[in-house]
């Protein structure tokens, strides 16, 4: 089994409309191999994971008055799932509506 201990792995927000999500991006460290990355997911999330593939990003640079600033490099990971993860479609199952909200501020400053 690989080295999983310090392995910082942010996930990236997918943009697809659908419920169930078969592929994820990770925004990771630079020295993170596949291997590795898979043993974390399997370990710590509990994904059966089919597939990752991975780039290398390098961080931005700006320029601030005289000076060059970079932002650190790090490595993206996109993680195919053998099993889709579902979502349900409203996030907030305690949906309050505006109306909702007008009577509540209406009763709080009749009292």
């Amino acid at each position: 089994m690989a080295h999983i201990v310090n392995l910082p792995m942010t996930p990236l927000i997918p943009n697809t409309s659908s419920n169930e999500i078969k592929e994820i991006a990770f925004k990771t460290a630079p020295s993170a191999s596949k291997l590795q990355i898979k043993c974390f997911l399997e370990a710590f999330y509990c994904f059966k994971v089919q597939k990752v593939r991975t780039l290398n990003m390098k961080g931005k640079k700006k320029r601030y008055a005289d000076s060059l600033v970079a932002k650190p490099d790090y490595k993206k990971a996109y993680v195919t799932l053998k099993n889709p993860l579902s979502f349900s479609q409203n996030p907030y199952p305690f949906a309050s509506t505006h109306q909702d909200n007008k009577n509540e501020k209406m009763l709080t400053t009749h009292r």
